[in-house]
């Protein structure tokens, strides 16, 4: 992305009348279209993660204040005319969410259908819950859980996942996916996209068709992930890794001919920023060319040292 399109990006903030100034300036340093709306006698959402091992599986969340919960019904008249949504919630919060949003985008004479990707809410990721996901998946475009998310959801242990060699490790991955498409057998008319984000593994871009004969169809292929399992030095904090990967992927998706897996790529590399610090990258620009820069580094620089790693490999 350029410069001069980066008010093509929506942002929406619901805070509390106690919303970080510091946080406001950043946000609105970066020059998207940016709406905060602060709710009075409302404390802005804070939480606490905790992360228990060295490759930042195993993690402890909890809210810290009164959850704020936005809804389509927040969103200004001209982010409703927005080309993707993301949404992480419930399977039940989500077919609620997106008939809110059509609803809404219909009252405003938008007829085009917006990308549609969820995330799914880790504490509900359980077997017992396995057949509501399969269920609203089916609402969206792209269903994009973590690897442990898509474990716990079809009921496989942690400890498989987290194996020393990566080929097992993604191994275990891909039996889960075709085990989650598979769930969905009985509809064969409908084509499925799951995009798995799987930390140093990668990401493994999965999709369900029917075949010439009329057979249901798995492919998947992996997509390298720009730090790898060497490179853990250079991961400070995995957080917010995975909204970066989204909305890289939504851009990529909607300006790129739809090719999932080489938008799985761009937006491994966009997600590099996110992990090398505790917080935002820095926003910054070069004097000379006037391209922005996260953390001193341009997209293009990360795009070429991400093929040179993924051609080496």
């Amino acid at each position: 992305m350029l410069a001069e399109d980066t008010h093509q990006i929506g942002c929406l903030v619901l805070g509390g009348d106690d919303f970080p100034d510091d946080a406001e300036a950043q946000l609105q340093s970066w020059n998207v279209s940016l709406k905060i709306d602060k709710v009075p006698r409302r404390k802005s959402m804070r939480g606490k993660l905790q992360y228990h091992d060295d490759n930042f599986h195993n993690k402890t969340f909890g809210y810290m204040t009164p959850v704020l919960q936005p809804t389509p019904g927040d969103l200004p008249q001209p982010l409703l005319h927005s080309m993707a949504f993301h949404f992480l919630s419930s399977p039940e919060r989500l077919k609620q969410h997106i008939t809110e949003l059509l609803d809404l985008r219909e009252a405003q004479g938008i007829t085009a259908r917006p990308l549609l990707i969820w995330e799914p809410l880790p504490t509900l990721c359980r077997p017992n819950e396995l057949a509501a996901h399969v269920e609203a998946s089916k609402l969206v475009d792209i269903f994009s859980p973590n690897h442990l998310e898509l474990a716990a959801l079809c009921g496989r242990l942690q400890a498989e996942v987290d194996q020393a060699k990566p080929e097992a490790g993604r191994q275990h991955i891909q039996s889960c996916v075709a085990a989650y498409l598979s769930d969905e057998a009985a509809d064969a008319d409908l084509e499925q996209l799951c995009i798995v984000r799987a930390g140093e593994h990668g990401a493994l871009v999965a999709s369900r068709s029917l075949n010439a004969a009329g057979a249901v169809q798995i492919d998947m292929t992996w997509v390298d992930a720009f730090y790898a399992a060497a490179d853990r030095k250079r991961v400070v904090d995995p957080t917010g890794a995975g909204n970066a990967f989204l909305g890289a992927l939504a851009m990529e998706l909607l300006q790129n001919d739809g090719d999932a897996v080489e938008a799985a790529a761009k937006a491994s590399v966009a997600s590099s920023f996110v992990v090398e610090q505790v917080g935002l990258p820095v926003l910054s620009r070069d004097a000379s060319s006037g391209a922005l820069l996260w953390n001193n580094a341009s997209l293009k620089e990360r795009l070429d040292e991400y093929e040179q790693k993924t051609c080496s490999g």
